[in-house]
């Protein structure tokens, strides 16, 4: 599936297939301290401080949703009237992030950006 690409280019390619669904206005590989490591999509964003509040933003719904069921943590979505962003764990270290308009259908968005983490989970594990 993956012939004769790097790990750049494999993480390129799943963000670029999640910016390009409909109404996406892009994705992101972030750490969870809040490094961006790849993004694609809208380039007016200011990629370091969003990228850092989003991993604060996951690392708190982590904690707040343990404490509710004890359960790991699948997603976290955050919008306005005009846009939202969803986010999604690929790994222990990683998260991908999508941007999208509030007029996307968020289930099916959301289950995309989660078959992309899996996907992702093993590009980043060498799989």
């Amino acid at each position: 599936r993956w012939p004769m690409m790097d790990h750049a280019s494999r993480v390129d390619v799943i963000l670029g297939k999640l910016a390009q669904e409909k109404g996406a206005l892009g994705a992101a590989l972030v750490s969870r301290d809040g490094l961006c490591v790849r993004s694609v999509g809208k380039s007016d964003l200011a990629r370091e401080t969003f990228s850092a509040m989003s991993a604060t933003v996951m690392g708190a719904a982590e904690i707040a949703l343990h404490e509710l069921d004890g359960g790991p943590t699948r997603s976290i979505v955050a919008s306005t009237d005009k846009v939202m962003f969803i986010v999604v764990g690929a790994s222990r270290e990683m998260l991908i992030i999508v941007s999208a308009t509030t007029d996307t259908p968020m289930p099916p968005l959301v289950g995309k950006v989660q078959q992309a983490a899996a996907e992702m989970a093993k590009v980043l594990t060498g799989a």
